[in-house]
């Protein structure tokens, strides 16, 4: 019986050996963005012919005809990308409410006597469909140039240029890097007239020939900001 009692407590009080050690696992996720300007860094519109007014300069070689060979330049194109590794807006406009004159301050011009259009040339692609969201395989939206499909003129900072498409719907981000994110502007100006359609600040329907009061003979300048931000 003793024996017994003895194996029984034994037993009864033996516990497991266990040993617990602690690896320390972070993850720590730096922001990337940035936003690399290729090419077209500085655009001037030089207007020295008759045909110049009447019909405009463009980088794009479709616009104003073959009636003006100065239509179509491509220093008037601006290449840019952008590698983030969030969700990314970019707002964009002029500094100033319009152009102002060098040679005279007094002297001002219509900002949306200059528009642009927006074409991705990466793999993120703009929304086709009519809402922000429709198509969660589209990682891109611009409202201002209707993704991508009209002339937006010139606004005044800030104003939302390119937007993630799907934020908050689920679907595709536009975080990536310049091989995803990879745009072009072709700017121009004074062809409105001719490119003045469905955008939601559209240009100056009037050509520079044709506009009361004649713009005064001066260099017009506008500082036009980008500025890229997460969602």
């Amino acid at each position: 019986m003793i024996l017994g009692l003895l194996a029984i407590g034994i037993v009864g009080f033996s516990q497991a050996v266990k040993d617990r050690q602690v690896i320390p696992v972070a993850v720590n996720l730096n922001q990337v963005l940035r936003m690399t300007i290729t090419n077209g860094g500085n655009i001037e519109f030089v207007f020295n012919s008759i045909d110049d007014y009447r019909l405009g300069l463009s980088g794009n070689s479709g616009v104003s005809g073959s009636a003006n060979p100065a239509s179509s330049d491509a220093f008037y194109v601006t290449d840019f990308t952008v590698a983030s590794s969030t969700r990314w807006d970019l707002n964009y406009g002029a500094e100033e409410a319009t152009f102002i004159g060098t040679d005279d301050p007094t002297n001002t011009l219509d900002l949306a006597n200059v528009g642009f259009s927006l074409t991705s040339n990466g793999t993120h692609d703009f929304e086709t469909g009519a809402a922000q969201g429709t198509d969660l395989n589209a990682e891109l939206w611009s409202a201002p140039t209707v993704n991508g499909t009209e002339i937006a003129g010139l606004e005044n900072y800030p104003a939302l240029l390119i937007d993630d498409n799907t934020f908050g719907l689920g679907g595709s981000a536009n975080a990536g890097d310049a091989t995803d994110n990879s745009f072009q502007i072709v700017w121009r100006c004074g062809t409105g007239p001719v490119e003045a359609g469905a955008a939601p600040v559209p240009m100056v329907s009037t050509s520079l020939l044709d506009q009361d009061p004649s713009p005064a003979p001066d260099r017009y300048i506008a500082n036009v900001i980008f500025e890229l931000g997460i969602k």
